[in-house]
């Protein structure tokens, strides 16, 4: 009798210390059937989760899980207009995540493991779909799109990686992967049926896109250290890729024409590469540009540089430095 007993009262303790945990829940509801679930789970030290939602409208549907042996994960989402989804998934502790969405039918999934992961999602328009995905620590996702059916793509595994994506028109599309150390990739997209691709491995690496006007398309690919990369698109149905294997490579593409080529190739270090395609001027100019520019850079080994600015149409231009 006394051994159970015993065990009931370390029951009732071990329930005590886990009815004290400290988790907070705040749902604020205004509106047709919107829905919300919240779970809070405390592991080892964990606790002092704090968990935000707040609908006004019809159909918006929000999840939220938070867990982890050291607790204080803050989650805040914001939604008003109908059948908005919004889920955001936390394991670790001091991780982050703000999803705010006004209009229609917009989608939001996030998750982050590991510690003091920050995450941004803003959405306004229709059908916007953002899904991030953050491991490690010290890694920051910004997500803003505005408009119809933009979607965004952003993974992160290891610390001190940032993404930013500004997505702002029709049909856009965003992928991004870091995997590393204080990588940083910004994408900034407005117009229609614009791609961009950006993969990351190493640390210290940097990309940018900027995407104007419509049915551009920008990749970039980096393994190393330190190397740059930046692609700039405007008018419609521009092709770049950027690929970079080793250390402080730096690569540039620029295209303001039509239907224009670009190819970036750099292993090695210490490398500069930049590629300039634009219309000619004037109707008849612009007519004769339709024909595709083709420009390809290949540098191997270390310090080679290479420029090519190419107007019009139909021009091609081939570089190989090793």
């Amino acid at each position: 009798m006394k051994f159970k007993m015993t065990v009931m009262a370390a029951a009732i303790a071990f329930s005590g210390t886990a009815l004290a945990n400290n988790n907070i829940s705040d749902i604020d509801q205004s509106g047709y059937n919107n829905d919300v679930s919240v779970s809070q789970y405390t592991q080892g030290w964990g606790g002092n989760n704090n968990s935000g939602v707040s609908q006004a409208g019809v159909s918006n549907g929000a999840t939220v899980h938070q867990s982890g042996w050291w607790g204080y994960n803050v989650s805040d989402i914001d939604q008003a207009g109908m059948g908005n989804e919004a889920d955001v998934f936390q394991s670790g502790t001091k991780n982050s995540a703000t999803v705010s969405q006004t209009g229609q039918f917009n989608s939001s999934d996030s998750q982050q493991n590991g510690v003091q992961n920050v995450l941004q999602v803003d959405q306004e328009g229709s059908k916007n779909a953002a899904s991030t995905l953050q491991n490690g620590w010290d890694n920051l996702a910004e997500i803003s799109q505005s408009g119809f059916a933009n979607s965004s793509y952003a993974a992160q595994d290891g610390k001190y990686n940032t993404a930013q994506v500004l997505q702002d028109g029709l049909k856009n599309a965003s992928d991004i992967s870091q995997s590393g150390t204080n990588n940083f990739a910004d994408v900034d997209q407005s117009g229609s049926f614009n791609d961009s691709t950006i993969d990351q491995s190493g640390r210290n690496n940097w990309a940018e896109v900027a995407q104007r006007d419509m049915k551009n398309t920008a990749d970039i690919v980096q393994n190393g250290r330190n190397n740059v990369a930046g692609i700039d698109q405007s008018n419609f149905n521009n092709d770049a890729f950027i690929n970079q294997n080793g250390v402080m490579n730096y690569s540039e593409v620029t295209q303001s024409g039509y239907n224009d080529l670009a190819d970036s190739y750099q292993s090695g270090n210490n490398h500069y590469s930049s590629i300039t395609q634009s219309a000619a001027p004037g109707y008849f100019g612009g007519l004769m540009s339709l024909a595709s520019n083709t420009a390809t850079h290949v540098q191997l080994g270390s310090t080679n540089i290479a420029t090519t600015t190419q107007v019009g149409g139909g021009n091609t231009a081939h570089v190989h430095q090793h």
